[in-house]
């Protein structure tokens, strides 16, 4: 029997989740019996030894960033070179600008202390989600009409107005919806090309007429993005990448 890690909760249904350690950890509902999980644990054993083969490869694609001089991060998609500039001693630049992306240049500018590796990654990471925070706004500014439109040509639905946008860094999502409106992103996706990015803005604003994933949700995701399958068979395929791209260092 697969060991692993038991969580339960007031859910309705079992989710298994690997982690980049190869540690599988599984979500249950309180009432469940554990025999029933350690059959649901065995049947998924061909599953699970599959995802730990993706996350090997996917290790191996994406090598630990050394956060040195050259190494490479991505921005939509795209690869910049990390370059570190001097930083003259009555310098006092805020930490909003001690990354800056130069796109003709292909890198990233860092106004910090090359040997300061601990301080090199929590900008990094501050420089992505200050993107992300900027870029989901915009980005959900740009759908919401058309979901709103194809809501109300194709299923006679008015689609409830956006009430809050949030980035945050989930685990298990790349994005979530409530019915009050409030929309959740995962700021990793900034990593990804931009009709990824997309994708997920658009199938959270659906999910304002649709709190599923019914038929009906997916014709409306469909009616804005007729490709909608292949964004979403790139994210299943690379999504793990962009998590270990910065999270596993």
């Amino acid at each position: 029997m697969e060991f692993y890690q038991l969580t339960r909760s007031k859910r309705k249904s079992l989710s298994i989740i690997i982690k980049k350690d190869g540690t599988v950890q599984v979500k249950a509902p309180t009432w469940l019996p554990k025999y029933q999980i350690d059959q649901f644990i065995q049947k998924k054993s061909d599953w699970i030894k599959e995802k730990r083969s993706q996350l090997s490869a996917l290790e191996r694609k994406s090598p630990p960033h050394t956060f040195q001089q050259g190494d490479v991060f991505y921005f939509l998609g795209e690869p910049y070179q990390l370059q570190f500039c001097q930083v003259p001693p009555t310098s006092h630049t805020p930490a909003s600008e001690k990354v800056i992306l130069n796109p003709k240049e292909k890198t990233l500018s860092a106004i910090l202390d090359p040997s300061d590796t601990p301080s090199i990654k929590k900008h990094l990471e501050q420089w992505y989600v200050l993107q992300a925070k900027a870029l989901f706004p915009q980005r959900v500014g740009i759908y919401y009409p058309l979901v709103a439109k194809a809501a109300s040509q194709i299923a006679q639905k008015e689609i409830s107005a956006v009430n809050r946008i949030a980035v945050r860094s989930q685990k298990t999502r790349w994005g979530s919806c409530s019915s009050k409106g409030n929309l959740n992103f995962n700021w990793h996706l900034v990593i990804a090309p931009l009709e990824i990015l997309d994708y997920i803005v658009v199938h959270e604003l659906c999910h304002l007429a649709y709190l599923n994933h019914s038929r009906q949700f997916w014709q409306l995701v469909e009616a804005i993005l007729p490709d909608y399958p292949q964004r979403r068979n790139w994210l299943k395929v690379n999504g793990l990448l962009l998590d270990i791209s910065f999270q596993n260092q």
